[in-house]
């Protein structure tokens, strides 16, 4: 979850002509100019408190969703989020220490302990317009309104290789805490962003309004009834609980660790790590990402290494010390001395097997064929 900030500027004649059908427009060189938010950014600090109506809209392939959230925020990291999921009104609030989910129709509280490095909420509201500012290259500046808040509305244009994932969070430190929880069934992963765009408040550089969009998707969030600075009701971020009075149930989260290499990767696991010969994975393919999981309430480690090639063709070689949830009905098939299961999904081909303790598995995107998947598999695992 994250949050942002910003004030004025002064428009030529051209744009004085344009105001009243669609606002003043000015180039990045003209007026506010990128180096001009970049200072912005620098001198202006969150605001201590905000309240807010959050509308989100979802676009995935000409299809639309929208849902909304009403939003409590404090600077020293507390928060509270009331929404609705799959029909269920939910209740998350962060008191600064732990983070509490209170579903409301089934009246049961759950838990974990919130890491005392991570973001707040409303900093990082902010961090994601400073990046997009100091990242990508700015392409039209422009004066309006949203929801009676004058902004500037700031289109960007991303890198090629960006992803919609990535765009959309921001990564602090070689360590992230990620709630094992999906909110999306949409793979933003493997779709790239084409379009980013901002409404910046003009006075305070809150981010009142985003939009990114790409290879069919289009995600849109806009803060609605937006107050800044406002007392907020301690009341709002009591650990909630539920009406029987029962405690809530604590769940604790994964652990990730980015490795520069796979012998990094090797030396912090517990385990060896399987990695493919070159001569096995496919043309064009190149190690993109090594990511390290621990799960704490498990007691249990993954290393997955991530290839990818230019159209975004994926493999992935998992290697873990437990295991792992995997699509069902696989078939048997032999990985060389071993004998796993192969299953066949939306997504691609998923391999697993085992071996002397440890699991293995290999993920390939639908463009290959299982064989694919299975000759990585056989280059990467040792002999059992």
């Amino acid at each position: 979850m994250k949050r942002s900030r910003v004030r004025i500027f002064g428009c030529v004649l051209l744009c004085t002509l344009l105001v009243a059908l669609a606002g003043c427009v000015a180039l990045p060189d003209e007026g506010v100019s990128q180096d001009h938010l970049e200072d912005r950014f620098a001198e202006t600090e969150p605001p201590e408190s905000v309240a807010a109506t959050v509308e989100v809209t979802e676009t995935v392939d000409g299809e639309v969703t929208t849902h909304t959230e009403t939003v409590w925020l404090r600077a020293d990291g507390a928060s509270r989020i009331e929404t609705t999921e799959d029909g269920a009104e939910m209740v998350i609030v962060n008191d600064g220490s732990e983070r509490y989910f209170h579903d409301r129709e089934a009246d049961s509280v759950r838990s974990y302990e919130i890491d005392s490095t991570a973001t707040a909420y409303l900093e990082g509201l902010y961090e994601q317009p400073e990046r997009y500012v100091e990242s990508y290259d700015v392409t039209e500046i422009e004066e309006t309104t949203v929801d009676g808040h004058e902004v500037y509305r700031v289109e960007f244009d991303p890198p090629a290789n960006e992803t919609i994932d990535r765009s959309i969070s921001v990564q602090l430190g070689p360590d992230e805490y990620v709630l094992p929880l999906e909110t999306s069934e949409v793979d933003t992963a493997e779709r790239s962003a084409d379009r980013v765009e901002l409404w910046l408040d003009q006075e305070s550089m809150f981010p009142v309004k985003h939009a990114i969009a790409g290879d069919g998707i289009e995600l849109e969030t806009t803060y609605r009834s937006l107050s800044l600075d406002e007392p907020l009701d301690e009341g709002l971020f009591d650990p909630p609980e539920a009406d029987d009075g029962s405690d809530s149930e604590e769940f604790v989260l994964p652990t990730i660790t980015h490795h520069e290499s796979v012998a990094e990767a090797d030396a912090a696991a517990p385990f060896s790590v399987a990695e493919p010969e070159a001569d096995a994975l496919p043309d064009g393919v190149e190690l993109e990402e090594i990511s390290q999981y621990v799960f704490h309430d498990e007691d249990r480690t993954q290393v997955t290494l991530s290839y990818r090639n230019g159209d975004g063709d994926s493999i992935a070689v998992t290697t873990s010390d437990g295991q792992r949830q995997f699509a069902t009905g696989g078939d048997p098939v032999a990985v060389g001395d071993a004998t796993g299961t192969i299953a066949h999904t939306d997504e691609g081909t998923e391999l697993q097997w085992s071996c002397d303790g440890v699991d293995y598995s290999v993920f390939a995107s639908n463009e290959y064929e299982s064989e694919t998947a299975v000759s990585v598999g056989e280059s990467a695992k040792p002999a059992c």
